[in-house]
C-alpha cells in the first residue's frame, strides 16, 4: 500500500513546514497532485531548474505549490493560497 501519492511517477511528500502550511488551510498531498496536474505555471521569480510552481484558481481564490524534484521524489516545500481581484 503506498502512503504517499504520485506525481510523474515519483512519490510526493511535504516538508513539516508545508505539511502545517496544507493542515492550516484544510487540503492534503491529493489537491497538491491536482494543482500539478492541472495547474498553470505561476512562478512570480526565476527558479532553478528542479523547482516547479504552479497555481489553480478555485472561485475567489488561488492556491499555490511548491515543488522540488529530489531525484527519486517531489518535495513539496510550499502551499499558499490567496484571493483573486479582477482588474
Amino acid at each position: 500500500m503506498d502512503v504517499f501519492p504520485k506525481y510523474q511517477n515519483k512519490e510526493l511528500k511535504a516538508t513539516k513546514e508545508a505539511a502545517d502550511e496544507l493542515n492550516q488551510f484544510r487540503h492534503d498531498l491529493w489537491d497538491v497532485v491536482e494543482i500539478l496536474e492541472s495547474g498553470y505555471d505561476c512562478a512570480s521569480s526565476r527558479r532553478n531548474g528542479n523547482v516547479a510552481e504552479k497555481c489553480i484558481r478555485k472561485g475567489n481564490d488561488v492556491y499555490k505549490a511548491v515543488v522540488v524534484d529530489c531525484g527519486y521524489y517531489l518535495l513539496l516545500i510550499h502551499f499558499g493560497k490567496f484571493s483573486y481581484k479582477r482588474r
